[in-house]
């Protein structure tokens, strides 16, 4: 029947399934006790990676990249980024996945307000928000922004990440990342003036 479904293609029937499941049981055991650097462990584990970066949109839709492409997961990394007003009382948060300059150039993800920042002069410590992006086994990113002057957080969860791009959308996104790089670099050159 499993032959059939594969339309008549011959089955490789030399891998016990029972080993098969006792490799993957100690791949994952070994991932979640945090043995990863043993020599043993990196010669069997086959690691699952995040096919595009991840980032925020910063002023001047500028991807600020947090998790950079091919990243090993799980992961967790976090970015600090500062207001660009004066007494800004609040920081719209944008999550793209993508390899592009332009954030807009990429895929949207979701978005949240952090609200509560105290007024403080533009790109002050007291206006600093911590962006923390997780990425857990089972692919699910969780964005947090904190105010790191008050403590006050807030996120954004994204379930399924893997799921949301084909793997041609995401070859094409890589693709295009390439064929526009010198227009991406002006573009990058100009939008750092423009923030400066």
């Amino acid at each position: 029947m499993l032959q059939e479904f594969f339309d008549g293609k011959e089955l490789c029937k030399n891998i016990n399934p029972d080993e098969a499941v006792a490799y993957g049981a100690a791949v994952m055991a070994a991932k979640l006790c945090g043995h990863t650097t043993t020599k043993m462990v990196k010669e069997l584990m086959l690691l699952d990676v995040t096919p595009l970066s991840l980032g925020t949109e910063l002023r001047g839709e500028r991807m600020c990249v947090v998790i950079p492409r091919n990243t090993p997961i799980p992961t967790k990394m976090t970015k600090n980024i500062v207001t660009v007003k004066d007494n800004q009382p609040r920081l719209d948060i944008e999550v793209y996945q993508g390899k592009r300059t332009r954030s807009t150039d990429n895929f949207f993800l979701g978005s949240f307000t952090i609200s509560g920042i105290p007024p403080a002069p533009k790109r002050s410590y007291l206006s600093v928000v911590e962006h923390c992006f997780e990425i857990d086994a089972d692919g699910i990113l969780t964005v947090t922004a904190k105010i790191v002057s008050t403590g006050k957080t807030k996120s954004l969860t994204v379930t399924n990440l893997s799921g949301r791009l084909s793997k041609y959308e995401i070859e094409k996104m890589v693709k295009d990342a390439e064929k526009f790089k010198l227009e991406d670099q002006e573009f990058k050159r100009k939008a750092e003036a423009y923030n400066a």
